[in-house]
């Protein structure tokens, strides 16, 4: 599968409602966020990214040069949470801790948690190194791109970080953080309404959850898991948490 870097679109800062911000595929229902995948989130937000450095003048800095390189590589191989390397705040704690707070190659003050080799998230797989030791091992690990990738980079570079107004409302690096909340939010506000319209109020209590279940199913919009009954929901919570633990997309 090829990277979601590229979108044709009708005009600048496009966006559908209910659709992927970024590849513009339709979002399942359970899905209680603005994209498809942490793939295309992280798309997106690395999109933002470049067109910022491009302007403010810094993408010649071999710092962010190194960020943009080690970026792409990412996404290109399904994005950096994609290799399970999302680290939970009390296991970073664990290694500071535990590596004395210095970088396990210099000696120096540490400041990412690195893995040594492969993606366990394992203690022992985890070490503490300095932003230099870390930027070092990062590009000994780059490996050349491919032509297609190349290809694709390119691609991505033209169509959506170089033209002057982004082709997608999510490009948009000034705009983006402002109304994303917004947006979101809109798209619960219209899932409740359909709610509404079919005579179902979103209540606590099981009765309500397996009536709001059995309108999903109907509308093919979710698969229950097997291995799970429906649970009892909150309309302030229902896309944080109720569809999350319920079903399986």
């Amino acid at each position: 599968m090829e990277p979601p870097f590229i979108i044709d679109v009708p005009q600048p800062r496009f966006f559908r409602d209910d659709h992927c911000a970024n590849c513009l595929t339709e979002l399942p229902i359970d899905i209680q966020g603005l994209y498809c995948s942490t793939w295309c989130q992280e798309v997106a937000a690395h999109v933002r990214y470049l067109r910022r450095v491009f302007r403010d003048g810094r993408f010649t800095d071999p710092d962010v040069q190194l960020a943009i390189h080690t970026k792409n590589a990412f996404l290109l191989v399904g994005g950096y949470r994609s290799l399970g390397r999302k680290l939970t705040p009390r296991l970073r704690a664990e290694v500071r801790v535990r590596d004395g707070g210095r970088c396990q190659q210099c000696g120096k003050a540490g400041a990412e948690v690195d893995h040594i080799q492969g993606n366990s998230d394992e203690l022992e797989n985890l070490q503490l190194l300095c932003l230099d030791c870390h930027h070092e091992k990062t590009a000994q690990n780059l490996v050349p791109a491919s032509d297609n990738s190349k290809r694709l980079l390119k691609a991505l570079m033209k169509t959506r970080v170089q033209p002057g107004d982004p082709q997608l409302l999510t490009d948009d690096e000034q705009e983006w953080n402002g109304i994303w909340r917004r947006l979101q939010s809109e798209r619960k506000e219209r899932f409740n309404e359909r709610l509404r319209a079919a005579d179902i109020r979103v209540r606590r209590d099981d009765s309500h959850a397996k009536k709001v279940l059995a309108f999903l199913e109907a509308t093919a919009e979710v698969r229950p898991s097997p291995d799970l009954q429906p649970r009892s929901f909150n309309t302030d919570a229902f896309f944080e948490n109720a569809l999350r633990r319920a079903w399986h997309s």
